[in-house]
């Protein structure tokens, strides 16, 4: 008999290898619009990036602001001047035209459908972007339930996310519930401050926080990890 009976899965750096999809998506804009995609400019635009995530996520800015400001930001930086929104529908285009995955993911989340597991995602992102992303990639057929930032309203580690979610799914019980994502701040905080039990995706060897309940470094590990619970 399983420990949980559903199973929270991120996307991004999860289950999708966003880091190889964002390469390939930078590259295209940047050329695009005449900025040489070199790893000083790439690094700069991440550091904006960062910066308004980081923002969003303390409930700071909206997702609009975001979307809004980075690549206008960036694109300021390096003296050209951009749609700010154009330019980062531009870029979420590209994302989907890439289907990388994280090794290995595939044949976990079969093996946990196959164990009786409910599978559902959980993951801050644009709406279309992150469906076209799942269906590109095959995956969406293991999952019961899709729960996007976007279409929510807020964006973890926001409680309310967490909240329409369960309640979404009538689940009345957090101890049924398990949370997977490799981002400390927002799956792994949010999933605590919801009463969610957690897995965290530590690829970085980084030291565990008291608030994680587990943590695996390879994806291959999950499922004996929790055919040991």
């Amino acid at each position: 008999m399983n420990k949980y009976d559903y199973i929270i899965f991120d996307l991004d750096n999860t289950l999708l290898d966003f880091s190889l999809s964002e390469k390939y998506a930078l590259n295209k804009l940047l050329t695009k619009y005449g900025v040489i995609p070199n790893e000083e400019n790439v690094n700069v635009y991440k550091e904006i990036n960062q910066k308004l995530w980081d923002q969003l996520e303390q409930g700071k800015i909206k997702k609009e602001t975001l979307l809004e400001n980075r690549f206008k930001l960036f694109f300021q930086s390096c003296g050209v001047v951009v749609d700010g929104t154009k330019a980062d529908d531009e870029y979420r285009s590209f994302l989907e035209e890439r289907t990388d995955t994280i090794e290995g993911a595939h044949e976990v989340l079969e093996y946990l459908k196959d164990k009786g597991y409910k599978l559902v995602v959980g993951t801050n992102g644009i709406g279309r972007t992150q469906r076209v992303r799942l269906k590109n990639n095959d995956m969406k057929k293991y999952f019961d339930a899709v729960f996007i930032s976007e279409e929510i309203g807020f964006d973890k580690p926001d409680v309310r996310f967490f909240d329409h979610l369960l309640n979404s799914l009538n689940i009345t019980e957090t101890s049924q519930v398990l949370m997977v994502g490799d981002s400390l701040s927002s799956d792994i905080l949010g999933a605590y401050r919801s009463g969610i039990s957690s897995v965290w995706y530590n690829k970085k060897h980084d030291i565990k926080k008291e608030f994680v309940n587990y943590n695996y470094d390879e994806i291959l590990i999950l499922k004996d990890l929790l055919d040991k619970l």
